[in-house]
Parts: C-alpha cells; structure tokens; sequence
C-alpha cells in the first residue's frame, strides 16, 4: 500500500470531533468518493436489517424504508452530490462542505427511521434490531466521514437525538429507558473510540510507508553513489597498475621491481573490492541483466581450473577441478564470477592445504557447484552471518585475512537472482564446503 493510499483513507477523530492525530483533510469531492464505494454495502445492510424488521413491523413499512433507502443510496444522493455539491465546491470548499453536511442530514435522519420504528414496538427483537443498528450505523460514520466535523456532526446527530429519545418515547421516564439511553451513547461512543483507535493506525501505517519509502529512495541514492564512485576509482587505478607493470619490466633494480609488484598488487585488490561493490549497488538497483547460454560442463570447470590456479597458489594449496559432463544452460559469466569468489575465499582461509571443486547434475534440474577446502573452518555461530555484507568471522580482535566482507554476500544474491543459492557446511578446524546451486537444463 502507497504512503498516498495511507493517508486518504482517513485521519483520525475523537469524539470532541476535533482534527484527528497526524491525519489530513479530505476535499469534497474525495469525501464523496470514499463514501461511495461503500454505497452497495449500505443498501445490503438496509435491506436485511428492513428484512429482519418484519417480524416487528408491517411489511409494508418495512419495504417502503427500504425502497426509499435504495433510492436513496443510488440515484437521489448522487445525483445531489453530482449536480449541486461538486459544482459548488469547485467555487468554495467551506459552502461545499456545508451542502454535503446538509445532504447526509437528510440521509441520516432517513437511516435513524428504522432503528425508531423497530424500538417503538416496545418488544425485545424490535429493541435489539435497533441496537445492533445504532451500534453498526455509528462504527460506519466513523469510519467514512470523520476526516470532516461539518458532515460527522450531520450524520451522528439523528443517530444520537434518536438514542436519547426512543427510550423515553417507548417506556416513558422509567430506569429501564435510563439504561436503555446509557446504553445506545455508550455504544456511539466506543465506536467512535474504536474510529479513533483505527486512524491511529493507519496514521503509524502511513508514517512507516513514508519511512520506508524514504529509506528505499536512500538507499537507491546509495547504490548509485557506489556504482559513480566506483567507476570513477577504476580509471586511476588502472593506471596505477600499468604504471607498476611499466615500471617493474623496465627496471633493473629488484628493490624496485618488488616495490612496482607491491604496488601492482594492492591495486588489484583494491580494484577487486570496487568491482565487488559496484556488483552489490547494481544488484539493489535491479539493473544486472542475466544472460543464458548452453555451454559444456567441462569448459566451465577447465577455465575454473586455469582462472583459480593463481589463487590457490598465494597459499601453497593445491587445486584439485573435478571433470563434469554434459551441458547446460546458465549464466556462465555471473556463474564464473560466484565460483571465483567461493575460491578466494577458500584460498584465503586454507593454508598448505586442499581446496576441490566439483560438479554435480540433480534430479530437480540444478546444477550444483562444490567448493570444498581444509582450511580453518567455520564455527557454526558464524555460519549464518557470513553472507551478509561487511561480516567478518574471525573476530573484531583479529583481522589476520584481507577482505571487506562483500564477496561472499555477492555470491548468495548473484545464487538467488538466477534462481539458486548458496549454503556452507562447516566444521571448526576441518575445512568448509560451500555449494552453489544454479538451474540448468542438461543434456548428459
């Protein structure tokens, strides 16, 4: 639901009809707008309450009431709001009001017939008819008409006037009508009371909207910062790494050939960083396009195997790429991108150890990717946390590993846009096992 269609529906009101709390002022035309769309609501309510009331009242008094309300509610009052309200209002807001307020009067003192006729019986379904018709025709007022004093105070007045007097009118001056009357104001009150309560609500509904859709609007703002600033961080640094290359071939000092490597290779990694971060504001902007295409399972893991091989070197690991058949159709980039960056995280948390990559099909159609390695592990606290951006598992006290926490939160959202996912298993001490599942349709 929009802020907007939060906020129409209606301020809130107290009984002392003052403006309600946080809510807004509705025009005339909106007033009747809303009105209308319980229109059918209305007669449904009529006409079984009149149904009802034949076990008290002639039926002929019952069907003329609800005839005349049907008209009522169908072709008069429209036609009243249509050709005198509106045109009116469109001159002055206030005698528009004042019309329409004129208007419900009529309906409502139309509307309080039925609740007098069923109570002046004098026997209990007749007062029990008009009960539950004052407590139902009060919670309706307001609900529909407490965003104007002017037009509530034209239709709760029949409804009160009728409260304090039928009682009187049916027993006389008596405890029983004394009671009768406490009880009928009693049940306007709480509804309005219960009007009050629900646009509070919607007001908070209406406050929470708007702070979200401010917060959705931030963060938007964000992402597209990131994507700018991260384009405009790419440049420099690409120089930076030519420059470094440049200088460590032409150089023939290996003090300065080790300096240009060292340079070389924290632009890398902080090219790294920025590429992963722009992926993550092209994400929560919605504009990463997939792209689908049929390849060979095996071209996948071999160019795995000669893309990863660097990365498992850094650690004297060694790589072990597991063969995989057959075909299938998926985003080989967006894929190649998850398992490299399942393999640098393995790469660099596993030391003189192993890391292995396999492929596997499953019945429900996924393709399965599995990145298993010996490194440190994971506790099992930690293992739902790690794919949130910035999650560090190894402490606030021990920052040993390089990383800014996004790789892994890339992989699961890059998993989840393309239909899969990407779950870990872990023991502390053992080595982890990540598997990315994606769709593909394969043909063995």
């Amino acid at each position: 639901m929009s802020v907007e269609s939060v906020s129409r529906l209606g301020p809130g009101v107290t009984l002392s009809l003052r403006r309600p709390p946080g809510g807004v002022t509705r025009s005339v035309a909106d007033l009747i707008g809303h009105s209308r769309k319980a229109t059918w609501s209305r007669v449904a309510s009529a006409a079984t309450m009149g149904g009802l009331s034949i076990a008290v009242l002639p039926w002929t008094h019952s069907l003329v009431w609800i005839a005349f309300m049907t008209a009522w509610e169908v072709v008069l009052r429209p036609f009243l709001e249509d050709r005198i309200v509106l045109p009116i209002a469109e001159r002055s807001e206030q005698r528009g009001f004042m019309w329409l307020a004129g208007i419900h009067l009529i309906g409502a003192s139309a509307y309080s017939i039925f609740p007098a006729a069923t109570w002046s019986t004098n026997t209990p379904i007749g007062m029990v008819l008009a009960t539950a018709w004052v407590c139902g025709s009060a919670n309706h007022l307001f609900i529909y008409f407490s965003s104007n004093r002017l037009v509530l105070a034209a239709c709760i007045t029949p409804l009160v006037c009728l409260s304090l007097a039928a009682p009187f009118l049916a027993n006389g001056p008596d405890m029983t009508a004394g009671i009768s009357v406490v009880a009928l104001i009693s049940l306007i009150f709480a509804a309005g009371a219960f009007g009050f309560d629900r646009q509070v609500l919607l007001a908070q509904l209406a406050r929470q909207a708007a702070a979200r859709a401010a917060a959705e609007e931030a963060n938007k703002s964000k992402s597209q910062f990131l994507a700018t600033m991260s384009h405009e961080l790419r440049t420099p640094l690409n120089s930076v790494i030519g420059y470094a290359e440049l200088i460590g071939e032409e150089s023939n000092d290996d003090a300065i050939t080790g300096d240009a490597e060292k340079i070389k290779t924290s632009a890398r990694q902080l090219l790294g960083v920025i590429d992963v971060i722009l992926d993550v504001s092209k994400l929560e902007a919605g504009t990463i396009a997939l792209e689908h295409e049929r390849i060979a399972l095996s071209g996948v893991m071999t160019q795995l195997k000669q893309a990863a091989a660097p990365l498992a070197a850094q650690n004297n690991n060694k790589l072990i790429v597991g063969d995989a058949e057959g075909e299938a159709e998926l985003d080989h980039l967006r894929v190649h991108q998850c398992l490299m960056h399942l393999i640098s995280n393995a790469a660099k948390f596993t030391k003189n150890g192993e890391i292995r990559i396999t492929a596997r099909r499953t019945a429900a159609g996924m393709v399965e990717f599995v990145v298993a390695d010996t490194g440190i592990g994971i506790a099992p606290e930690h293992q739902a946390r790690i794919f949130e951006p910035f999650a560090q598992v190894e402490g606030d006290h021990d920052r040993r590993f390089e990383g800014a926490g996004l790789g892994l939160a890339l992989v699961r959202r890059l998993a989840r846009l393309m239909g899969g996912d990407v779950t870990c298993h872990s023991t502390l001490g053992e080595g982890a096992t990540f598997t990315l599942s994606v769709p593909g349709h394969v043909r063995a």
